[in-house]
Formats: structure tokens, C-alpha cells, sequence
């Protein structure tokens, strides 16, 4: 059984968004990231990464929490992940965020999430689409396993053929949100994660452009 493909980052909609375009933009106005998350980590530091860039002294900004509270503001627009220090973030999931222009609120907790922008509330929509999928696919690959340890190629060939299909479908989804939202942040990087084609070597040594759907 294929593994499933799971992004912490989409309910999916074709959305018309402006919002910021591509990685590195400067633009007119300022995020603010107002987060919570359990006191318990007062006094910790949390971190605001750059997905795509190098992590840096100039592109890591970090704050101290204080009474379950931290913020972030920034004037650059592209994909950010909020997690909490290495040493204490088992059991609380890194946060992926786009920073564009406005306030987002977010929650950090085993399950995070944010909202209040265009891209932030489809990023935070796309998220929930895709934890249900894997939680939709989980019974049917736990059935393809259990079915090849018994021999049953019948039922391991037909749980294969009904994942292939839900994965064609999350794929073909995601592909479409971020055909809609082709030139901000959030549409670029669903493009790039699931193409519509990619490259395959075939058996004469010749490349074909294949569709994944």
C-alpha cells in the first residue's frame, strides 16, 4: 500500500483571492499574528519559520510566551510555520501560515489552525479537508495490510484500487484550489505539490510527461 500523502498544510472551494502573490513580496501593510496557545508553555519561546527560505538569524523570528499569548508581525509575504521550541513540541503540531497583509488568529495545540484572511481561512479549509482524507483512507490501507498478510490478493488489489481512486480525487481538488488562487503564496504551493503531470523514465530510456489524474 502507497502512503498517505499528508500536508500540514483543504474542504475544498474555488475561491477568487488576491492576497499577496509569490514568496519574498513586499507589500503595502502589515500581519499580525495574534496566537494562543496552553499556558503551559509560558515562558517557552515559539518560532515563525520560513517554509521555503533558509532559516536564518534574519528570516526566524521568535517570541517568549506570556499567559498562554504570543504574537508576530511582519511586512513580507510568503508561507511561515509557527512551532513551539524542539524540546517541547512533541504532541503540539507545527502551524503553517501565509502572511499576508491583516490579523490572523491562530491556535497552537495538538491540533493547531488559523483564520482571518483570504488565503489563511482556504489554508485552514484545505488543512481540515486533508486530515479528513487521511482519516477516510486509514480504514481501507489498515484492510489492504491486514488482507495481504492473509493472502487475500483479491481484497489487497480492490482496498489498492479504491485508495488510488480517493487519491486522484484529494489530488485533482487540491489541484484545482490552487489553479483558482495561481499567483499567491497559498495557489503556488498548492501547484507545486500536486501537479497535474510529472516526468517518468520508461523502459526505452525516452522521458514521457505522464498525468497523476
Amino acid at each position: 500500500m502507497k502512503k498517505i500523502l499528508f500536508v500540514s498544510v483543504i474542504t475544498l472551494m474555488t475561491l477568487a483571492l488576491g492576497g499577496c502573490k509569490s514568496e519574498k513580496r513586499i507589500v503595502t501593510g502589515k500581519c499580525h499574528i495574534m496566537g494562543t496557545i496552553n499556558p503551559k508553555f509560558n515562558g517557552k519561546k515559539i518560532f515563525l519559520v520560513p517554509m521555503t527560505r533558509p532559516a536564518t538569524m534574519e528570516t526566524v523570528d521568535s517570541m517568549v510566551v506570556e499567559n498562554g499569548k504570543f504574537e508576530f508581525t511582519t511586512d513580507t509575504c510568503d508561507l511561515r510555520v509557527i512551532r513551539i521550541d524542539y524540546h517541547y513540541r512533541t504532541g503540539v503540531q507545527d502551524l503553517l501560515v501565509v502572511t499576508e497583509p491583516g490579523d490572523i488568529v491562530v491556535i497552537i495545540d495538538s491540533i493547531s489552525s488559523c483564520k482571518g484572511t483570504p488565503q489563511n481561512d482556504s489554508l485552514q479549509a484545505w488543512k481540515e479537508r486533508t486530515e479528513r482524507f487521511n482519516m477516510e483512507c486509514s480504514p481501507f490501507m489498515i484492510e489492504g495490510r491486514n488482507a495481504e498478510k492473509a493472502g487475500d490478493k483479491a481484497t489487497a488489489e480492490s482496498m489498492k484500487a479504491k485508495l488510488d481512486s480517493m487519491r486522484r480525487d484529494y489530488r485533482r481538488a487540491s489541484n484545482a484550489m490552487g489553479e483558482s488562487m495561481k499567483g499567491t503564496s497559498l495557489g503556488d504551493f498548492l501547484l507545486k505539490q500536486f501537479p497535474k503531470t510529472y516526468k517518468k523514465k520508461m523502459p526505452d530510456g525516452s522521458i514521457k510527461e505522464v498525468e497523476f489524474f
